[in-house]
């Protein structure tokens, strides 16, 4: 079956590179395809899978697959390759941020393409809402009405999640937090994927928790490494990003997807998966996370609208399976849940439709600004440098062969601007010729900034 798959999958290519197949034009079902070409219905599912993990393919809930031709041929960057062992997490100052602008090194979008006005507009009408009691506790699980919308905005994608299983909290990193304290003591061992957003190790080190580092690949993570480590070394949680990964942009593939839902009910092993930049996906398809396939409850999916409305509301959830009452708990004894209004604004903004509607359009924003600071970068900077191709969120991943990127840091900082090196996205001494560079902004505003960055590297 794995060479058929992969022989069906390259053929439709073929046809789609061939302009045989159109974009947006729709697939024939699985059991159609099966049927078409005489094989069974697990290898047309592969076969599928294997399409959309390439980016030529899109699923849509209660529609069907679309043909979507990927704006950019696979580019990956190298991986480093290592063998995992346990780490502490590196401090990381943050100091400069309070004075450098942060328009390249914060994976933030600017004000200008969000809906500003009209999210005022329902905090108003939420503060004077009879639903409200301004004077009571608020509910520790969160408000019903809050899970109920997004309960019903994800089952629209085909992530089917129970509202009564949502636990609401101040933003992704506080779900993160809660699920991490839930499961974890001082001195555990967690695991996540190398590279890692730098958040996410510096929580890890304020918890006291200590770093297990796994490669990824082109396809996501190393599973063999990963399930050595798991039988070796004393893990007691994994920490990963599926979809839109942070710094490098990359998905997990469905394949893998599947396997770690599977590995973590077979081990009885905690996942927590941060999806937060999840719905930023540049095709306007939602990849599913991995918690799409946890059938005993043992993924902990942690997101919120942060990155997609306003990182001021602070309104995030977690779907924290068997470890809800713990999550709940945690998050009851450090008050973590967001003001009743806030979280009511959001609320009625999903239902409204208004919160699609501006994914679409935030989407079609960040796919275009993304290929153009992508073409920039390529036509300024010297052949020998590699870019990332993401296919969401708002960040790109260099690689900068023979460039001290820690250097680059302090040069860029004497002009008043911060950029992220990648050695920041490791507990190792990996990735020093990396860099992030968020395309959050107008490539017009931060132009100057990076002709400053291309000529540094031109020259040295």
């Amino acid at each position: 079956m794995a060479r058929k798959f992969i022989a069906l999958s390259e053929q439709v290519i073929t046809d789609i590179n061939n302009g045989v197949r159109q974009q947006g034009e729709k697939m024939t079902s699985l059991r159609t395809f099966a049927s078409q070409h005489k094989v069974s219905m697990s290898t047309a599912i592969r076969t599928y899978e294997e399409l959309q993990d390439k980016g030529f393919l899109v699923a849509q809930a209660k529609s069907g697959f679309y043909i979507c031709k990927p704006s950019y041929t696979n580019n990956h960057i190298d991986f480093a390759q290592f063998n995992s062992e346990i780490k502490p997490p590196k401090r990381i100052d943050d100091s400069a941020s309070l004075t450098l602008n942060t328009m390249l090194s914060t994976a933030q979008v600017t004000p200008e393409f969000m809906p500003t006005q009209r999210l005022t507009k329902f905090v108003k009408q939420a503060f004077d809402s009879p639903q409200l009691h301004h004077f009571h506790y608020p509910n520790a699980k969160g408000l019903t009405a809050l899970k109920d919308s997004i309960e019903n905005h994800f089952k629209q994608k085909g992530l089917a999640i129970k509202s009564e299983q949502l636990v609401v909290t101040s933003g992704c990193i506080q779900a993160v937090m809660a699920a991490l304290k839930a499961v974890t003591v001082a001195g555990d061992c967690v695991v996540v994927s190398s590279p890692c957003y730098q958040g996410l190790l510096q929580l890890l080190g304020a918890l006291g928790l200590n770093v297990i580092e796994i490669p990824s690949t082109p396809e996501g993570l190393d599973l063999a490494e990963l399930e050595r480590v798991v039988k070796e070394l004393p893990v007691s949680a994994c920490l990963i990003t599926a979809n839109h990964q942070n710094p490098t942009g990359h998905n997990l593939s469905i394949t893998q997807k599947k396997w770690l839902a599977q590995f973590a009910s077979d081990n009885q092993l905690v996942i927590i998966e941060d999806d937060v930049f999840g719905e930023l996906s540049h095709n306007h398809t939602m990849p599913l996370p991995i918690k799409a396939w946890d059938k005993d409850g043992y993924v902990i999916w942690c997101s919120s609208v942060s990155k997609t409305l306003a990182p001021g509301l602070q309104v995030g959830w977690c779907e924290a399976g068997r470890y809800k009452n713990q999550v709940s708990r945690v998050l009851q004894a450090f008050h973590g849940i967001p003001n009743p209004c806030l979280q009511l604004a959001v609320s009625r903004f999903i239902e409204t439709g208004h919160y699609q509607r501006h994914l679409r359009e935030l989407n079609r924003v960040l796919a275009s600004q993304c290929h153009a600071y992508r073409d920039y970068l390529k036509l300024h900077l010297p052949s020998t440098c590699k870019i990332s191709s993401p296919r969401g969120g708002m960040a790109l991943w260099l690689k900068l062969p023979n460039i001290d990127c820690e250097q680059l840091v302090v040069y860029m900082a004497t002009l008043g601007v911060e950029i992220r090196p990648g050695s920041a996205f490791t507990s190792r001494d990996l990735y020093q010729d990396h860099l992030r560079i968020n395309c959050g902004w107008p490539l017009a505003q931060v132009r100057p900034w990076l002709d400053k960055l291309c000529d540094y590297v031109l020259h040295n």
